[in-house]
């Protein structure tokens, strides 16, 4: 039998699953499981983690539907060979807060790299109708944000980045932009709807419709300079609320 070449730990009881997703997907994201790789079989995973026949299977069922890993009858698990052009959905299955925490973080990086220049461009090029459904997108976005879990707010949320996308009369950003929201759609606010007590809800949702209103104003001023600061600005709030939400633990520090 072939040594496998990547080294697992006994996993931390946050849960057995989650603990073997987590390992998993790190080796993956580090490039020591590369896409096309085949992982180590049950059997090695079994003897590697010290764990259940039954938390290796459902840790790999996990990591299927995550869409990371694909199973070849007769031949074992594989990671995706097309994995660079695949965005992880969180929702499936319940991933540590660690974990959880660094994609987040990763999808607000990625994030600003395509939202901020869409903003300029929106600004030099949004049209007068274009603004006028803008604006009764933001008026929704206000009217709903009282329950950050009401479909209807998290709908208008969306809307309002999808419109701005549109302006830029590029629909490759369309594109680009609903692919990162649909990418952990709900589940990307469902721990925050959970608040930890620090963080002052009224205040939240002022500093919230404050941002979204800066973006609009630039825009529709034509301000390329400044549509992209209050879109860097948004984008420093929402890793500012993920790391209140989801704090480094002590070994990360």
């Amino acid at each position: 039998m072939t040594e496998p070449g990547i080294t697992l730990k006994q996993p931390r009881k946050i849960t057995l699953v989650a603990s073997i997703v987590e390992q998993l997907v790190e080796h993956i994201q580090s490039g020591a499981l590369r896409p096309g790789d085949k992982l180590p079989s049950e059997r090695q995973l079994i003897e590697m983690l010290g764990v259940g026949r039954s938390s290796v299977r459902e840790a790999l069922q996990g990591l299927v539907m995550m869409g990371l890993v694909e199973v070849r009858p007769g031949h074992g698990s594989y990671v995706k060979s097309n994995l660079h052009s695949f965005i992880p959905d969180l929702s499936k299955p319940d991933l540590s807060d660690k974990l959880q925490r660094e994609m987040r973080l990763q999808l607000i990086e990625a994030r600003r790299m395509i939202e901020v220049e869409i903003a300029g461009q929106a600004a030099a090029r949004a049209k007068p109708q274009q603004l006028e459904q803008w604006r009764a997108t933001f008026a929704d976005y206000k009217r709903y944000i009282n329950d950050f879990s009401d479909p209807r707010y998290l709908s208008a949320h969306a809307d309002f980045h999808l419109c701005l996308a549109d302006m830029s009369q590029n629909p490759f950003n369309v594109m680009l932009v609903n692919a990162a929201i649909q990418a952990v759609p709900q589940t990307l606010r469902e721990r925050e709807f959970n608040f930890p007590k620090s963080i002052d809800l009224r205040q939240l949702r002022d500093s919230q419709v404050r941002i979204h209103q800066d973006i609009l104003d630039a825009v529709a001023d034509g301000d390329v300079a400044g549509a992209k600061a209050a879109l860097r600005a948004h984008m420093d709030f929402e890793r500012d609320l993920v790391i209140q939400v989801y704090p480094a633990t002590a070994d990360e520090r």
